[in-house]
């Protein structure tokens, strides 16, 4: 909590509803809208699904973060979960433990905010039913983006070459396929 009495998970929500001074605002709410920052050193691919898959769209965002060269450190989730919402087992405690970081807000029938980009959250993400994901994007140490998704049929992603080949080389060809150079 800061000297004026806010802390960061009411920051982030007041980012989200585009009523905040906070300096990090722009940074999320940029991140949530799509408007992310992206490196320009390296291309920028874009993966369609006609139809939603939540494996394969886990799938190419944690391949990504596997052979990133940057390091994540901020992921900015918005999930259409909240508590009001009845969920049991593990969709539940992940829930719980992504609303658990304090820079993420678990209102009645909406889950948003920041969190540390650690295998926790990714674990956390991966758990929770796929209908329910409407953005994550994972950003680095300086705020660009490494990968984002977008609804259950966009991932969108950046990688050096070397990266991107390697990607391919582990993903279903059917997948990368589908693939789209972006840019760079």
């Amino acid at each position: 909590m800061d000297e004026d009495g806010t802390d960061e998970a009411e920051r982030v929500t007041e980012a989200i509803d585009g009523r905040s001074a906070w300096p990090e605002a722009e940074r999320v709410t940029e991140a949530i809208d799509g408007r992310s920052a992206w490196p320009e050193a390296e291309g920028r691919y874009r993966l369609e699904l006609t139809e939603p898959d939540e494996a394969v769209g886990m799938d190419v965002f944690a391949t990504v973060l596997d052979l990133t060269p940057r390091s994540p450190e901020t992921i900015v989730v918005d999930i259409e979960l909240g508590r009001r919402d009845t969920l049991t087992g593990d969709r539940q405690t992940a829930l719980e433990r992504l609303a658990a970081n304090p820079g993420v807000t678990a209102g009645t029938d909406r889950t948003s905010g920041t969190a540390p980009a650690g295998m926790e959250t990714v674990d956390a993400l991966a758990r929770l039913p796929g209908d329910a994901l409407t953005h994550a994007v994972v950003l680095d140490e300086e705020g660009r983006a490494i990968v984002e998704r977008r609804t259950r049929t966009t991932v969108r992603f950046a990688l050096p070459e070397t990266g991107y080949e390697d990607a391919t080389g582990q993903l279903a060809p059917a997948v990368v396929d589908r693939i789209v150079r972006e840019r760079g």
